[in-house]
């Protein structure tokens, strides 16, 4: 097992407190471990998942449950057992669950089953501060409702469910301060029912969902324009107002595949999905969660939702043939290396205050992520303020704050308070928007939080 925390966590608890735990408190902490966990995507292994997939015939959300070799019973048992043996492989610490609930499905009322693998991060807690990287197994062919035609749902979304796979594989290994969740959902296609199932379970039981991805339509590179393109992943983000959390993490993202995939360009877009279509992160977004989806540059329609056929010489249908084991392995080490940095990261601040009114600069005010090492959880080891112009999509400047805390004394019936603050002189709210993140010892980055009045 790779002990990534103790990388992070060191040089952020004082001297004092590295005495009591044993620990050197001159251990270098400058080392990061994620480009060694990305270095393993596998191009060829992701190929060979997609072929097992489409082996299956057709993964219907209707189709056969009973067969072993068809339908999306037989696609569901072999799921459960890749995450089982990737659980074994990388030390037994995925542990590897069913959620089993009923939908109607058109005229019919279906057992539906979401398979997922939980790996356990240092916080300790099943509830906490958790990341999901989803895909959906189900496919479908020209009628949303026929279960018996071929549909071998290659790109949709066997490309999701084998980056999924392959992510587990990358990060399992590891541990984490925050929770993982490598979760693989049926129905997507009648009405996104294993996504709801699970984000409304989620709501239920106080999940702490600090960050969801979904990965559909992320195996082709050609485009049914003509255009091709190997290395453009779409992130689609949503937001009501200025801002959101989801756009925050899609921005977190962004530069996450920055700075540890430099063969992959992350397209921001600002809407949450393509025009007049939907996606497994839209259930997670509705509940309150941050929620992205990312899928390829050019989207091929006659290999989308297409019964299998040669029409005047042209194929249509979603092939396996169609699909890039290259493209998907880049669009893993994206997910792996945001949902890492992420996990890793202290969690974002709460409580962003500003106060910039009538001024040439700006202050913010934030609680800290923790206020004591304590807690047995990462504490921040400094912050960022970061800015930008108005108009700017992506956030263009940063200054790190130290993690010291002030003591607000109590006044005007407001208690006693702790907050770390900032000043970014030069820099005025008028024209700009501010936001604050963590930063743990080794450099890993926590989403953007704005103020509530931003």
């Amino acid at each position: 097992m790779i002990h990534l925390a103790a990388f992070a966590a060191l040089a952020s608890l004082s001297l004092s407190w590295l005495s009591l735990l044993g620990q050197d408190s001159s251990a270098d902490v400058s080392i990061d471990p994620i480009p060694a966990l990305l270095a393993s995507a596998d191009p060829a292994r992701l190929t060979r998942d997609i072929e097992t997939l489409v082996s299956f015939g057709t993964r219907h959300t209707l189709s056969e449950t009973e067969s072993e070799v068809r339908g999306i019973g037989a696609a569901r048992r072999w799921l459960k057992s890749e995450l089982l043996r990737i659980s074994e492989a990388t030390g037994g610490r995925l542990q590897v669950r069913e959620q089993r609930f009923t939908a109607r499905v058109g005229p019919t009322e279906a057992e539906l089953v979401n398979v997922y693998g939980f790996l356990p991060g240092r916080i300790g807690d099943e509830l906490g501060r958790t990341y999901i990287v989803s895909g959906h197994y189900d496919s479908r062919a020209s009628r949303a409702l026929d279960a018996e035609a071929l549909a071998p749902g290659a790109n949709d979304d066997g490309s999701g469910t084998a980056v999924v796979l392959e992510v587990a594989r990358l990060l399992a290994g590891a541990e984490f301060e925050a929770n993982l969740v490598f979760l693989l959902v049926p129905g997507e296609e009648q009405g996104l029912f294993g996504s709801k199932h699970f984000a409304s379970e989620a709501v239920a039981s106080g999940l702490d969902v600090e960050g969801m991805i979904t990965n559909d339509i992320v195996g082709g590179t050609e485009g049914g324009n003509g255009v091709r393109d190997e290395v453009t992943i779409r992130c689609y983000s949503a937001a009501e107002g200025v801002d959101s959390t989801s756009r925050a993490m899609a921005r977190a993202l962004a530069s996450s595949a920055t700075k540890y995939v430099s063969d992959a360009k992350v397209k921001l877009v600002f809407r949450t999905d393509r025009f007049g279509r939907g996606g497994d992160h839209q259930p997670f977004h509705d509940a309150g969660f941050p929620a992205l989806r990312l899928t390829e540059a050019n989207e091929h329609y006659g290999r989308q939702h297409q019964d299998v056929r040669v029409e005047e010489g042209v194929a249509y249908g979603d092939l396996a043939e169609f699909v890039s084991g290259d493209y998907m392995a880049r669009v893993a080490r994206v997910n792996a290396a945001a949902i890492a940095e992420m996990a890793l990261a202290p969690p974002p601040p709460t409580n962003v205050s500003m106060r910039a009114a009538v001024s040439y600069d700006t202050q913010l005010g934030w609680t800290p992520s923790f206020e004591d090492a304590e807690d047995g959880v990462l504490p921040a080891h400094s912050y960022d303020i970061v800015w930008r112009d108005s108009i700017s999509p992506v956030w263009t400047n940063e200054q790190s704050v130290p993690a010291i805390v002030r003591v607000q004394a109590a006044r005007r019936g407001r208690p006693e308070r702790r907050v770390v603050q900032g000043k970014v002189e030069g820099a005025t709210a008028d024209t700009h928007y501010f936001g604050v993140r963590a930063v743990s010892a080794a450099g890993h980055r926590s989403r953007v939080v704005m103020p509530s009045r931003p």
